[in-house]
């Protein structure tokens, strides 16, 4: 039974991760993409992002000066700790560069400036990275815990964040984005439920679409740059069934999760994979949203996906009809 867990999740696991960009730590080096703004030369601020840590941790991981990159190093290709903060190559700290004010954007709308004290080496996951300890610090948690909570994100070079509505799935609007995604949700668990050579789904696809699917997260922000006004969001919705009798009281579900882009008077546009997993959700990964960005011409989401053993730190572009990851950025892993 549980060999046929492992491999049947190994495979759902790896279809899934190629539909969806910034799917977890599957991308092992950073990822980052040009992304020239639409603004005249010049016009684009200088920024660079890090993801803060409840335990008042920052986390560096992207650039931006009218393109993307991520000069944050990982540990393996930063040589020996920097003892103090002057110690840190001028490269590392991107587009803003080593002197400029940090800003944090906190989950609940507040915003403060942070002191940087000192570079640190610290386990996450499996491995390590390389972050700045800062004089912030958020509410008590549970250091037992693989990965510690995330508060918000961190800005240095002037730009703001805008936060990222979370819309509960009992709302009218959560009745109606699940409806819209209902049939691509059928179509990708179908294709999904086809992916195992040694193993067949036990329920039909006429049963498994008289099961409910259930709206589990909803994410949405509304844009308005030159392109117009339109509406993002992300969502992430289950549908379960009764464990068998070898399932050892964790019966198996199709999990979804995706974008969903609405313009007045357009179809919506639907983007959304699904995986076969079992109840624990060993290898299924959520989404952490930290808020939107505007910069030169467009907007950007940042957020982190993560799963009981991953977690990445990803900018998506944001546009009418195009979705595209910009920076994916490993924030470390445990082998399965």
């Amino acid at each position: 039974m549980e060999a046929q867990r492992i491999r049947m999740q190994q495979i759902s696991r790896r279809f899934f991760l190629r539909t969806l960009t910034c799917a977890g730590s599957a991308v092992a080096a950073p990822l980052f993409a040009a992304d020239r703004a639409l603004g005249a030369p010049g016009d684009n601020p200088r920024v660079t992002i890090g993801v803060l840590r409840r335990d008042g941790l920052l986390l560096p991981f992207a650039s931006y000066d009218g393109d993307w990159s991520a000069p944050w190093p990982e540990p393996s290709r930063a040589g020996a700790l920097p003892i103090g903060l002057g110690d840190v190559p001028k490269k590392w700290w991107g587009a803003a560069g080593p002197d400029a004010e940090w800003k944090a954007f906190l989950a609940g709308g507040d915003s403060m400036l942070v002191k940087l004290i000192a570079p640190v080496s610290v386990p996450i996951f499996c491995g390590t990275r390389i972050a700045l300890t800062t004089d912030y610090r958020g509410e008590p948690f549970d250091r037992r815990e693989p990965t510690v909570p995330k508060d918000g994100i961190a800005v240095a070079g002037g730009a703001s964040v805008m936060p990222i509505s979370s819309i509960s799935p009992l709302a009218p609007d959560g009745h109606a984005i699940l409806a819209a995604i209902t049939d691509e949700f059928n179509r990708q668990e179908k294709d999904a439920s086809r992916r195992f050579t040694r193993w067949k789904h036990p329920f039909s696809d006429a049963e498994r679409q008289a099961r409910p699917i259930k709206l589990e997260a909803f994410y949405r922000s509304i844009p308005k740059t030159p392109r117009g006004e339109w509406r993002t969001s992300y969502v992430e919705a289950v549908r379960e069934f009764p464990p068998g009798p070898k399932d050892e009281g964790c019966g198996l579900i199709t999990f979804a999760r995706g974008w969903v882009t609405e313009e007045s008077s357009r179809k919506p546009q639907i983007d959304v994979g699904a995986q076969i997993a079992y109840c624990d959700r060993a290898d299924t990964t959520f989404m952490l949203p930290f808020g939107t960005m505007a910069l030169g011409d467009e907007v950007y989401w940042v957020y982190q996906m993560s799963s009981w053993r991953d977690e990445s730190y990803c900018v998506t572009r944001i546009r009418p009809r195009d979705i595209t990851p910009v920076v994916v950025v490993s924030g470390g892993m445990c082998p399965q």
